[in-house]
């Protein structure tokens, strides 16, 4: 349970019972508006449920509440009906987070404390395409910047999970076995001091 003020804001009743469930001091909000309050109060973790905004209208993110208040709030943006592109928008408006609006209430749990610790938290078809877009857009660093610290396997392994890669084609296209992918990766964030797969790509493209 998350031990933060969380502001919930969604129409649902049921959803907003779910996320209630994972905070000692959940507040409900009908109206992106409250964005603005939470903030001035000094609260920063916000779940929206991007659901909520009335048929015909702009996404959330595209409102001024949102666009406004986002720098000063965590947010982590939830769907029904997750889709790579919204994530995107979500994320490029100010958004720590985007996930399952119903996902299991474990997720749910975790996905906020990911994001109230100050990490990103995303599916994995959402991830592994915003790390190719980070391989097509950055060029990488040389060797002697971001891998001196691993072994030639480590750096193989850092390599293709960098770029999106799952631990399955990684193990694949190196022969060897997932557990061993793992073990890998497991040893390359503690020694490169990086929590995710997007720091490590950002590592291996030389921005710190």
């Amino acid at each position: 349970m998350s031990t933060q003020p969380l502001l919930i804001l969604t129409p649902d009743d049921l959803l907003a019972a779910r996320w209630q469930a994972l905070s000692s001091s959940p507040i409900r909000a009908l109206d992106i508006e409250g964005l603005e309050t939470w903030r001035k109060a000094g609260h920063r973790l916000v779940v929206i449920d991007l659901g909520s905004a009335p048929a015909g209208s702009p996404p959330l993110w595209a409102h001024r509440a949102w666009q406004e208040n986002a720098p000063g709030l965590t947010i982590l943006a939830t769907s029904s009906r997750p889709d790579d592109d919204e994530g995107l928008a979500v994320l490029n408006a100010g958004a720590s987070g985007y996930c399952h609006s119903h996902a299991p209430v474990d997720t749910l749990l975790q996905a906020l404390e990911v994001v109230a610790s100050g990490e990103l938290w995303v599916g994995r078809a959402l991830l592994s395409r915003l790390l190719r877009l980070v391989d097509s857009r950055l060029p990488r660093a040389g060797l002697a910047d971001w891998a001196r610290p691993l072994t030639e396997r480590e750096r193989e392994v850092a390599h293709h999970a960098a770029v999106g890669e799952s631990n399955i084609a990684i193990a694949d296209a190196l022969g060897i076995t997932e557990r061993t992918v793992k073990a890998h990766l497991k040893a390359v964030f503690e020694k490169l001091q990086v929590a995710d797969r997007l720091q490590l790509a950002l590592r291996v493209h030389g921005v710190r």
